[in-house]
This record gives C-alpha cells, structure tokens and sequence, in this order.
C-alpha cells in the first residue's frame, strides 16, 4: 500500500485529490491511502505523532506553516518521502530544489498531470 497525503487549506482541491485518486487507484490496480490535512501545522503534528507517508502532495500557500517549511521540517527529521508541490504560485519552484523535491506542479492542473507524477514516484518506491 502507498500511503499519501495531501495538505492543501481549498476542500475543493482537497475533494479533486480524493476523486483523482480514487480514479488513479482504480485504473492501476493499486491500493493508496491517502490522507488529507487542511495546515501544514496539522501534517506535521500527525507526522510527529507518528504518522508517515511515501508521497507528500504540498501546497505551499498555507495558513501558518506554509508547504515549504513542511517539507523543511520533513527533511530535518530524515524523511525521505516524496514531496510533490501543487501550487498556485510558480515564485516558490527554487526552494524545492532545497528539500529534493520530486516535482512542482503549478495549479490549475489537469488530472494527467499529477497521474504522470505519480507513476514515476510509485515506480522509485517499488
């Protein structure tokens, strides 16, 4: 199982992540829990509480921490997930070089886009 989720403060875009991957998940065969948080803040303190995840979908324009401090944090601690930024801003596409970050999707994305992604991360986790 693939365990990812997905911080973004729109349940809009947080109910398209759901039906995207619900789609995904479908026409692969594989099974994905994914996981939504409305703050950075609210991932990270799930994560120090002892959850984890392979693939970490971030916004970055965040209430509180924003999705790069998140993915510092992640760093930090050693994890070695997969940080995926989708985002309504392209200024912050430097910074995730700083945390290795696996892509940068800019918003407003279509579906295809995050499913090529997630193929490509998926694979490196196998």
């Amino acid at each position: 199982m693939i365990k990812i989720t997905y911080c973004d403060d729109s349940w809009i875009q947080q109910g398209l992540m759901d039906e995207w991957l619900k789609y995904y998940t479908a026409k692969k065969g594989i099974t994905i829990e994914g996981v939504p948080f409305s703050t950075g803040n609210d991932l990270m303190a799930a994560v120090e509480h002892g959850a984890s995840f392979d693939i970490y979908i971030l916004d970055i324009i965040l209430p509180g921490m924003r999705g790069t401090e998140v993915a510092s944090k992640l760093r930090e601690r050693g994890d070695n997930g997969k940080i995926i930024y989708l985002t309504s801003s392209s200024v912050f596409s430097a910074q995730s070089e700083e945390v290795n970050a696996f892509g940068y999707l800019v918003k407003p994305i279509q579906p295809e886009q995050l499913y090529e992604i997630l193929d490509r991360a998926i694979a490196e986790i196998k």
